[in-house]
């Protein structure tokens, strides 16, 4: 079990809380799972990938009026089908494909108060995706 200390930003509020995922990364079964708790309201998410047992998170707290303040909620965040059961996703931009440089942790902090949700996501990947096939 691995714990994870984030940022929080209270959409209603406009203000930042503290918080911490724990992430069950198949120590007690096939799926990644993730747990928070925010202001005694549990928030459970789990998947066969790790990022989008991020998303489905992230989703659900969006739902709550809270956004994930971590480079897992960036419009431009993708994994690879390589990195699916790591916390680790490229922050890609249009028209160039994906560089090691561009791997950063889920975790990681990010200062912003705009959170896409995973449709929006999804649909920026796919638009960088043809963006660079050339």
């Amino acid at each position: 079990m691995e714990k994870y200390d984030v940022k929080l930003y209270d959409l209603n509020r406009a203000c930042e809380l503290e918080g911490a995922v724990y992430a069950d990364e198949g120590e007690s079964s096939d799926d990644i799972i993730l747990k928070i708790t925010v202001e005694n309201n549990a928030v459970t998410a789990g998947s066969e990938g790790y990022f989008t047992a991020y998303q489905e998170l992230r989703d659900k707290l969006l739902e709550k009026g809270l956004g994930l303040r971590c480079s897992g909620s960036l419009i431009n965040a993708v994994q690879s089908a390589m990195m699916a059961y790591s916390p680790k996703i490229y922050l890609v931009e249009p028209g160039k494909q994906a560089l090691m440089k561009d791997v950063v942790n889920i975790w990681d902090y990010c200062d912003i108060t705009d959170f896409p949700d995973t449709k929006k996501q999804e649909d920026f990947a796919d638009k960088w995706r043809r963006s660079h096939r050339g």
